[in-house]
């Protein structure tokens, strides 16, 4: 009964935290687009980059806000898309797939207390079969999604 309930707990819990996190906006100028291809470290309205640029675009690197956010993978202009790792300022953090700035395929929530939800992304909600996990990395329940509903357990 307890697990059950610590599971139920851990579940509402990440459901709510999961979504009330919004990404940050990339910046970019006239300018970013007339740099040749290569890498580059700059500040653009308080942001900082270390990032590719290829043919005027943001490639990949790592980019850090102003409010503690950061951002290490794969970019597609100003979008985060591809592979990478998203942390927030209170320390929860995504890894895996994303698609034009939101959680998209194959990911990882991870709340500032190391509890997880693990599974498949559709534009930005959970969609398909998922493990919840707890702080220490045990299995709570393994659970089937649909557009950020739950189906089942």
């Amino acid at each position: 009964m307890k697990r059950i309930l610590v599971s139920l707990v851990m579940t509402l819990t990440l459901s709510t935290a999961l979504f009330s996190q919004a990404f940050n906006s990339i910046p970019t100028n006239r300018e970013i687009s007339q740099l040749p291809n290569g890498w580059y470290t700059f500040k653009l309205d308080g942001v900082a980059f270390d990032v590719e640029i290829e043919f005027g675009k943001y490639k990949k690197g790592n980019i850090s806000w102003l409010d503690g956010s950061t951002y290490s993978g794969d970019l597609n202009g100003v979008h985060i898309s591809g592979k990478g790792s998203y942390t927030w300022p209170d320390g929860s953090q995504y890894l895996g797939c994303f698609r034009r700035h939101q959680r998209h395929g194959k990911g990882s929530q991870i709340a500032g207390d190391g509890s997880k939800w693990s599974g498949k992304w559709k534009n930005n909600q959970k969609n398909g079969k998922g493990t919840t996990f707890d702080t220490n990395g045990a299995k709570l329940q393994d659970s089937t999604w649909e557009a950020g509903q739950l189906l089942e357990k």
